[in-house]
């Protein structure tokens, strides 16, 4: 029988050694929820916890939770207390409830049916690890938009409370026209250096409290929350012109170029009837009947711009 073993090629290193920091930060983990695995480093000073990005420093999904549903005060000695900012569901310290108490490190913070964080206190380095791991996770790696996986949590959670609440909501599907003809022309690096221009594009000029994630390709979707149909159709438009009124520099073999693009879109209203899946299907054929009509439009699942 053939010594396989014999052939590994011998190589001779000496491991590198890389010494842990020492130095630690209280922070808290996420451990359970849509976020899990996201860590918040803790400063001295305050900072609030809820779902909005409005009301919140820390900006936590998962059912129940409030919009500014707790608020932490960090001292400079790291001592830590939490205090509950009449939230609809309350907050408990490892498993009890309390309106004010001071969190140590191994503590679980509970906020909601679905959401704990623990507090604790890992070296530097075991907390950019952890933060990296969730970045893997969450994030599309070229644009820096939450991904597909993390939308659809999202999207979850916002179905939920739009059901609880009879808030309105819009989720739209976003698709850049002929992006396969700027591939084909330019290359592979114009077309990334797109789909990272729109993201940013995309992301500067929704609200603050809208979500938006790569879906794939070079599809992108959106969460707008608290904004009736004809209210997300409008701001859709807004966007649409902020793609297309203004150049993109991208890459090519004979050097940077600029060229326009354009999207079409379509939306729908979130409401009782449909779930998750069905919303997304209405939204991604009113995108259809957008590309049909021509592209570069907004077109609703009820009515079209």
């Amino acid at each position: 029988m053939e010594d396989f073993e014999s052939t590994t090629e011998v190589l001779g290193f000496t491991p590198r050694f890389q010494k842990v920091s020492e130095q630690k930060q209280l922070c808290l983990v996420v451990v359970t929820g849509a976020e899990k695995g996201a860590v918040f480093p803790l400063h001295p000073g305050t900072a609030t916890l809820g779902r909005s990005a409005q009301h919140s420093d820390f900006v936590i999904l998962g059912r129940g939770l409030s919009r500014a549903h707790a608020r932490l005060e960090i001292s400079e000695g790291a001592e830590v207390v939490v205090e509950d900012l009449e939230s609809t569901n309350g907050l408990f310290i490892n498993g009890n409830k309390t309106r004010r108490g001071a969190l140590k490190p191994g503590d679980t913070l509970t906020l909601g049916p679905d959401v704990s964080l623990r507090l604790d206190a890992p070296d530097q380095s075991i907390q950019s690890l952890l933060q990296e791991m969730h970045k893997g996770a969450t994030l599309d790696a070229l644009t820096g938009l939450i991904n597909r996986r993390s939308f659809l949590e999202r999207l979850e959670e916002e179905t939920a409370a739009t059901h609880r609440h009879s808030l309105q909501t819009c989720v739209a599907m976003v698709d850049v026209d002929h992006f396969k003809s700027v591939n084909d022309t330019y290359g592979h690096p114009a077309g990334d250096a797109v789909l990272v221009e729109v993201a940013r594009r995309l992301t500067k000029h929704v609200r603050q409290e809208d979500v938006v994630a790569r879906f794939g390709g070079e599809e992108f979707v959106a969460l707008l929350r608290h904004t009736d149909l004809a209210g997300g159709v409008a701001l859709l438009d807004r966007l649409r012109g902020f793609v297309s009124d203004e150049p993109i520099s991208v890459p090519t073999p004979g050097g940077p170029e600029t060229i326009r693009v354009t999207f079409s879109a379509g939306i729908t209203q979130l409401d009782r009837q449909a779930n998750c899946e069905q919303l997304l299907e209405r939204a991604d054929m009113a995108l259809y009947e957008a590309k049909r009509r021509g592209r570069n439009r907004v077109v609703s699942s009820q009515a079209s711009v």
